[in-house]
């Protein structure tokens, strides 16, 4: 008993932050995580780093996550929700060429405002390849959905018969990682909208244009006396 007679309050458990919202506090933790993978790389990222810039304790990081490999977890996680999403939204068009456009639609939407998440993603690749041990979950299922439309336009005769899928799939996968890399790493500011916007026309023009269809001008070209794009005739 206290000198009020009161008996003494419990204490919390290490680390267990008072009077938050732990759902709030691990949100924090996330949003900052996602900053300091991106900067550091896996291998470099501190939980010390990641206390200082959120203003949280060292004991409040680990009471949520144990260990950097457990956030790294967290934030995999989160960003294939929202690669799952996109896939999601670009699903609900028919043909292969939309859904690519809407794959990277979607995509550049949650850039404009979530860099942050979209340069995780970009850095999940090489960070698979970096950790072994790390998963790879949103790169499994990016190839997947690449894979899904290359099928389907084979199958609808919006690409030729003889198309490779696997090769058309590693493709069209490193263009895509191609540019939000680029886009990424670069220290000036980069208009990613238009860059899919032409990301896009070069797709349409190749891809599709191999089964035949009519040539759209990209730029200037309206004689489409240019080579052929992704799949297209060269």
């Amino acid at each position: 008993m206290t000198s009020q007679g009161r008996p003494p309050r419990g204490r919390r458990g290490p680390g267990r932050p008072v009077g938050a919202d732990a759902a709030q506090t691990r949100e924090s933790i996330l949003r900052t995580a996602f900053e300091v993978m991106n900067e550091h790389g896996y291998a470099a990222t501190t939980f010390q780093e990641i206390a200082k810039r959120s203003g949280l304790s060292r004991p409040t990081l680990n009471y949520y996550f144990s260990s950097r490999e457990e956030l790294y977890r967290a934030l995999l996680a989160r960003a294939h929700e929202v690669v799952d999403e996109c896939i999601h939204a670009a699903k609900k068009h028919e043909a292969a060429l939309d859904r690519l456009r809407a794959y990277v639609d979607a995509v550049v939407a949650v850039w404009q405002h979530d860099r942050a998440l979209v340069g995780f993603l970009i850095n999940a690749r090489l960070e698979a390849l970096r950790h072994p041990q790390l998963p790879a979950v949103t790169v499994a299922a990016t190839r997947e959905f690449l894979g899904e439309v290359i099928t389907l336009a084979v199958a609808r005769r919006e690409l030729p018969p003889h198309t490779e899928p696997a090769v058309l799939v590693e493709l069209l996968y490193a263009m895509l990682w191609g540019v939000g890399a680029y886009t990424g790493w670069q220290r000036r500011s980069v208009d990613l909208p238009e860059v899919a916007k032409q990301l896009q026309l070069v797709i349409g023009n190749g891809l599709l244009s191999a089964a035949g269809g009519p040539c759209r001008p990209v730029g200037k070209d309206t004689r489409c006396d240019t080579r052929g794009g992704v799949g297209g005739a060269q």
